[in-house]
């Protein structure tokens, strides 16, 4: 499912426009990528739980010449899925 699609069955479910819906879809997303910015942390209970996680640099190995490389110190976002959403998507 795409952003679009997600804001037309969010416009449907609660009658609104499909604009006022699309603004309420990035406003979510909005405070969840301000959410991990300032604690780095968003806990949605029943979904799920947006975390930042520090990756140290390392080396590598270019997979066609095996020439090593280091790949950079940095920051990612991962996803921990509830018990419950979990549950629902494995029927």
């Amino acid at each position: 499912m795409r952003r679009e699609q997600l804001a037309n069955m969010i416009g449907a479910v609660l009658h609104i426009s499909k604009a006022k819906a699309d603004e309420t879809v990035m406003a979510i997303l909005d405070g969840i990528r301000e959410g991990l910015i300032e604690d780095g942390e968003v806990i949605l209970r029943g979904f799920g739980t947006f975390k930042v996680r520090s990756k140290a640099e390392r080396i590598a190995r270019n997979p066609k010449t095996g020439v090593p490389a280091i790949v950079c110190a940095r920051k990612v976002v991962s996803f921990k899925s509830s018990k419950l959403l979990h549950g629902t998507v494995n029927v």
